[in-house]
Protein backbone atom coordinates (compact mmCIF):
# COMPACT_ATOMS: atom_id res chain seq x y z
CA UNK A 1 0.00 0.00 0.00
CA UNK A 2 1.47 3.29 -1.08
CA UNK A 3 2.16 6.17 2.02
CA UNK A 4 -0.11 9.12 2.38
CA UNK A 5 1.53 11.96 0.84
CA UNK A 6 2.62 14.06 3.15
CA UNK A 7 0.39 16.77 5.51
CA UNK A 8 0.85 20.30 3.78
CA UNK A 9 2.28 21.87 6.40
CA UNK A 10 5.27 18.75 5.95
CA UNK A 11 5.24 19.88 2.11
CA UNK A 12 6.24 23.30 3.19
CA UNK A 13 9.05 22.61 5.39
CA UNK A 14 10.59 20.69 2.77
CA UNK A 15 10.40 23.36 0.31
CA UNK A 16 12.01 26.20 2.95
CA UNK A 17 14.44 23.73 4.01
CA UNK A 18 15.58 22.69 0.25
CA UNK A 19 15.69 26.67 -0.45
CA UNK A 20 17.58 27.34 2.90
CA UNK A 21 20.19 24.46 1.58
CA UNK A 22 20.22 25.24 -2.20
CA UNK A 23 20.91 29.19 -0.75
CA UNK A 24 23.83 28.10 0.93
CA UNK A 25 25.72 26.23 -2.67
CA UNK A 26 26.21 23.04 -0.35
CA UNK A 27 24.60 19.77 -1.64
CA UNK A 28 22.48 16.87 -0.46
CA UNK A 29 25.18 15.03 0.10
CA UNK A 30 27.65 17.45 1.60
CA UNK A 31 25.00 18.36 4.17
CA UNK A 32 24.29 14.43 5.02
CA UNK A 33 27.91 14.30 5.27
CA UNK A 34 28.17 17.41 7.55
CA UNK A 35 25.39 16.06 9.98
CA UNK A 36 26.37 12.27 9.72
CA UNK A 37 22.90 11.41 7.99
CA UNK A 38 23.10 9.55 4.59
CA UNK A 39 22.24 11.57 1.22
CA UNK A 40 18.68 9.44 1.22
CA UNK A 41 18.07 10.94 4.55
CA UNK A 42 18.37 14.71 3.88
CA UNK A 43 16.33 14.20 0.23
CA UNK A 44 13.48 12.31 1.65
CA UNK A 45 13.17 15.60 4.58
CA UNK A 46 13.75 18.15 1.23
CA UNK A 47 10.62 16.64 -0.72
CA UNK A 48 8.54 16.33 2.21
CA UNK A 49 8.39 12.02 2.21
CA UNK A 50 9.82 12.02 6.05
CA UNK A 51 8.88 14.53 8.46
CA UNK A 52 12.10 16.25 9.90
CA UNK A 53 11.71 16.59 13.95
CA UNK A 54 12.67 19.79 15.39
CA UNK A 55 16.31 18.50 16.41
CA UNK A 56 16.92 17.82 13.07
CA UNK A 57 15.60 21.31 11.77
CA UNK A 58 17.73 22.76 14.37
CA UNK A 59 21.02 21.37 13.01
CA UNK A 60 20.41 21.89 9.58
CA UNK A 61 19.45 25.42 9.93
CA UNK A 62 22.78 26.14 12.16
CA UNK A 63 24.05 24.49 9.42
CA UNK A 64 22.71 26.68 6.87
CA UNK A 65 22.98 30.00 8.55
CA UNK A 66 19.31 30.71 9.14
CA UNK A 67 18.46 32.58 12.01
CA UNK A 68 15.67 35.10 13.29
CA UNK A 69 12.41 34.96 12.15
CA UNK A 70 12.59 32.57 9.53
CA UNK A 71 14.58 30.10 12.13
CA UNK A 72 11.62 30.21 14.25
CA UNK A 73 9.26 29.93 11.24
CA UNK A 74 10.61 27.27 10.19
CA UNK A 75 11.29 25.17 13.61
CA UNK A 76 7.49 26.43 14.08
CA UNK A 77 6.24 24.09 11.10
CA UNK A 78 8.12 21.16 12.01
CA UNK A 79 6.44 20.92 15.71
CA UNK A 80 3.38 21.05 13.65
CA UNK A 81 3.84 19.12 10.12
CA UNK A 82 1.21 16.58 11.13
CA UNK A 83 -1.62 19.05 10.83
CA UNK A 84 -3.93 19.01 8.59
CA UNK A 85 -4.62 22.75 8.19
CA UNK A 86 -1.53 24.95 7.30
CA UNK A 87 -1.73 28.74 8.05
CA UNK A 88 0.57 31.19 6.17
CA UNK A 89 0.92 35.02 6.87
CA UNK A 90 2.96 37.05 4.35
CA UNK A 91 3.39 40.12 2.89
CA UNK A 92 3.50 40.37 -1.13
CA UNK A 93 7.17 37.80 -1.48
CA UNK A 94 6.36 34.11 -2.98
CA UNK A 95 6.10 32.45 -0.62
CA UNK A 96 7.11 28.14 0.84
CA UNK A 97 2.53 27.82 0.02
CA UNK A 98 3.28 28.96 -3.05
CA UNK A 99 5.84 26.59 -4.54
CA UNK A 100 4.28 24.23 -2.72
CA UNK A 101 0.89 25.12 -4.71
CA UNK A 102 2.76 24.42 -7.79
CA UNK A 103 4.27 21.23 -6.64
CA UNK A 104 0.07 20.05 -5.80
CA UNK A 105 -0.48 21.11 -9.27
CA UNK A 106 2.16 19.14 -11.04
CA UNK A 107 0.82 16.25 -9.37
CA UNK A 108 -2.89 16.19 -9.42
CA UNK A 109 -5.03 14.60 -11.77
CA UNK A 110 -8.14 17.04 -11.63
CA UNK A 111 -8.00 20.87 -10.46
CA UNK A 112 -11.11 22.80 -9.55
CA UNK A 113 -10.36 26.66 -9.49
CA UNK A 114 -13.09 29.02 -8.32
CA UNK A 115 -12.86 32.99 -8.86
CA UNK A 116 -15.22 35.12 -7.58
CA UNK A 117 -13.97 38.73 -8.78
CA UNK A 118 -10.89 37.55 -10.91
CA UNK A 119 -9.73 35.11 -13.67
CA UNK A 120 -7.94 32.16 -12.11
CA UNK A 121 -4.52 31.95 -11.75
CA UNK A 122 -3.61 29.03 -14.06
CA UNK A 123 -5.45 31.10 -16.78
CA UNK A 124 -4.20 34.15 -16.51
CA UNK A 125 -2.01 36.04 -19.53
CA UNK A 126 1.22 37.93 -18.44
CA UNK A 127 -0.58 41.76 -18.41
CA UNK A 128 -3.35 40.67 -16.71
CA UNK A 129 -1.36 39.37 -13.62
CA UNK A 130 1.18 42.36 -13.82
CA UNK A 131 -1.70 44.92 -14.18
CA UNK A 132 -3.72 42.55 -11.10
CA UNK A 133 -0.66 42.84 -8.64
CA UNK A 134 -0.06 46.83 -9.67
CA UNK A 135 -3.75 46.94 -8.56
CA UNK A 136 -3.29 44.54 -5.41
CA UNK A 137 -0.04 47.03 -3.58
CA UNK A 138 2.48 44.12 -4.36
CA UNK A 139 5.72 45.81 -3.95
CA UNK A 140 7.44 46.39 -7.68
CA UNK A 141 10.65 44.95 -6.56
CA UNK A 142 8.11 41.70 -6.02
CA UNK A 143 5.96 41.98 -8.76
CA UNK A 144 8.07 40.33 -11.81
CA UNK A 145 9.36 37.56 -9.62
CA UNK A 146 5.63 36.32 -8.79
CA UNK A 147 4.32 37.16 -12.23
CA UNK A 148 7.32 34.58 -13.45
CA UNK A 149 6.35 32.16 -10.67
CA UNK A 150 2.76 32.08 -12.06
CA UNK A 151 3.35 32.05 -15.28
CA UNK A 152 6.02 28.54 -14.40
CA UNK A 153 2.83 27.40 -12.58
CA UNK A 154 0.80 27.55 -15.87
CA UNK A 155 3.29 24.82 -17.79
CA UNK A 156 1.24 22.23 -15.79
CA UNK A 157 -0.99 22.75 -18.28
CA UNK A 158 1.40 21.90 -21.16
CA UNK A 159 2.27 18.89 -20.07
CA UNK A 160 1.77 15.29 -21.87
CA UNK A 161 -0.82 14.45 -19.36
CA UNK A 162 -2.11 17.72 -18.17
CA UNK A 163 -4.79 17.53 -15.22
CA UNK A 164 -8.24 17.88 -16.01
CA UNK A 165 -9.03 21.53 -15.14
CA UNK A 166 -12.78 22.99 -13.82
CA UNK A 167 -12.73 26.64 -13.79
CA UNK A 168 -15.50 27.91 -12.58
CA UNK A 169 -16.01 31.79 -12.72
CA UNK A 170 -18.55 34.39 -11.28
CA UNK A 171 -20.25 37.04 -14.16
CA UNK A 172 -18.29 39.67 -12.06
CA UNK A 173 -15.13 38.16 -13.38
CA UNK A 174 -15.81 39.23 -17.15
CA UNK A 175 -16.87 42.96 -15.70
CA UNK A 176 -14.21 43.95 -13.32
CA UNK A 177 -11.78 45.72 -15.40
CA UNK A 178 -8.05 44.64 -14.58
CA UNK A 179 -5.45 46.81 -16.04
CA UNK A 180 -7.72 48.36 -18.68
CA UNK A 181 -9.88 47.66 -21.88
CA UNK A 182 -6.72 46.54 -23.72
CA UNK A 183 -5.37 43.70 -21.35
CA UNK A 184 -9.24 42.55 -20.49
CA UNK A 185 -9.47 41.61 -24.55
CA UNK A 186 -6.47 40.07 -24.27
CA UNK A 187 -6.74 37.94 -21.01
CA UNK A 188 -10.60 37.11 -22.38
CA UNK A 189 -9.27 36.16 -25.81
CA UNK A 190 -6.81 33.47 -23.93
CA UNK A 191 -9.40 32.56 -21.83
CA UNK A 192 -11.21 31.24 -24.44
CA UNK A 193 -8.42 29.93 -26.30
CA UNK A 194 -7.66 27.90 -23.17
CA UNK A 195 -11.27 26.61 -22.66
CA UNK A 196 -11.87 24.99 -26.35
CA UNK A 197 -8.69 22.70 -24.71
CA UNK A 198 -9.92 19.11 -24.14
CA UNK A 199 -9.11 19.06 -20.22
CA UNK A 200 -10.52 22.87 -19.33
CA UNK A 201 -13.97 22.68 -19.03
CA UNK A 202 -15.13 26.79 -17.58
CA UNK A 203 -18.24 27.55 -16.22
CA UNK A 204 -19.92 31.02 -16.07
CA UNK A 205 -22.43 31.51 -13.18
CA UNK A 206 -24.40 34.37 -14.32
CA UNK A 207 -25.68 37.50 -12.45
CA UNK A 208 -29.75 36.14 -13.21
CA UNK A 209 -29.26 33.47 -10.63
CA UNK A 210 -28.27 35.73 -7.42
CA UNK A 211 -26.42 34.25 -4.65
CA UNK A 212 -24.74 31.03 -4.82
CA UNK A 213 -21.78 28.82 -3.05
CA UNK A 214 -19.37 30.67 -3.77
CA UNK A 215 -19.97 33.73 -2.79
CA UNK A 216 -17.92 33.90 0.36
CA UNK A 217 -14.43 33.80 -1.64
CA UNK A 218 -12.20 31.84 -4.31
CA UNK A 219 -10.77 28.91 -3.31
CA UNK A 220 -8.74 26.02 -5.14
CA UNK A 221 -9.22 22.70 -4.50
CA UNK A 222 -6.52 19.54 -6.62
CA UNK A 223 -7.21 15.75 -6.41
CA UNK A 224 -5.01 13.29 -6.56
CA UNK A 225 -5.02 9.48 -8.16
CA UNK A 226 -4.43 8.03 -5.21
CA UNK A 227 -4.19 10.32 -2.32
CA UNK A 228 -6.89 12.65 -0.58
CA UNK A 229 -8.00 16.34 -2.18
CA UNK A 230 -6.84 19.25 -0.65
CA UNK A 231 -7.80 22.76 -0.31
CA UNK A 232 -6.12 26.28 -0.88
CA UNK A 233 -7.78 29.52 0.27
CA UNK A 234 -5.49 32.89 -0.61
CA UNK A 235 -6.78 35.95 1.79
CA UNK A 236 -4.89 39.60 1.61
CA UNK A 237 -2.21 38.52 3.87
CA UNK A 238 -2.07 34.53 4.99
CA UNK A 239 -2.76 31.70 2.99
CA UNK A 240 -4.66 28.79 4.16
CA UNK A 241 -4.06 24.87 3.29
CA UNK A 242 -7.02 22.29 4.35
CA UNK A 243 -6.23 18.69 4.23
CA UNK A 244 -8.75 17.11 6.76
CA UNK A 245 -11.75 15.53 4.76
CA UNK A 246 -14.53 16.90 7.46
CA UNK A 247 -12.80 20.95 5.95
CA UNK A 248 -12.31 19.88 2.58
CA UNK A 249 -16.24 17.96 2.11
CA UNK A 250 -17.96 21.65 2.06
CA UNK A 251 -16.17 22.97 -0.75
CA UNK A 252 -16.47 19.57 -2.40
CA UNK A 253 -20.36 20.19 -1.92
CA UNK A 254 -19.75 23.64 -3.08
CA UNK A 255 -18.28 22.77 -6.44
CA UNK A 256 -21.37 20.44 -7.02
CA UNK A 257 -23.78 22.92 -6.00
CA UNK A 258 -21.90 26.01 -8.51
CA UNK A 259 -21.84 23.12 -11.42
CA UNK A 260 -25.40 22.64 -11.17
CA UNK A 261 -26.12 26.60 -11.41
CA UNK A 262 -23.60 27.74 -13.66
CA UNK A 263 -24.03 27.92 -17.66
CA UNK A 264 -22.58 24.66 -19.66
CA UNK A 265 -19.31 25.38 -21.18
CA UNK A 266 -21.23 26.31 -24.93
CA UNK A 267 -23.02 28.84 -22.83
CA UNK A 268 -19.97 30.09 -20.41
CA UNK A 269 -18.34 30.56 -23.99
CA UNK A 270 -20.70 32.95 -25.55
CA UNK A 271 -21.12 34.88 -22.17
CA UNK A 272 -16.97 35.34 -22.27
CA UNK A 273 -17.32 36.24 -26.30
CA UNK A 274 -19.85 38.93 -25.32
CA UNK A 275 -18.24 40.64 -22.75
CA UNK A 276 -14.72 40.58 -24.98
CA UNK A 277 -16.85 41.83 -27.75
CA UNK A 278 -17.52 45.24 -25.62
CA UNK A 279 -14.05 45.64 -24.85
CA UNK A 280 -12.86 45.43 -28.36
CA UNK A 281 -15.18 47.99 -29.87
CA UNK A 282 -14.70 50.49 -27.03
CA UNK A 283 -10.57 49.94 -27.06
Amino acid sequence: MPKPRPKPQARGLATGLRAARKATDLTSTAVGTQLGWSQSTVSRIETGKRNASPDEVIAMLALYGVKGPERERLLSMARDADRSTWLETHQDRITNQAVTLTEYESEAVELTLFQLVLIPGLLQTVSYTRAMMNAGGVSAANIEPRVQQRADRQRVLDTANPPQVLAIIDEAVLHRRIGGKRVMAEQLRHLLTMADRPNIDLRVIPFDHGGHSGINGAFFLARFEKDRPIVHVENLRSGLFLDDPADVGPYEVAIASMTAIALDPSASAEMVEEALGRYERSE
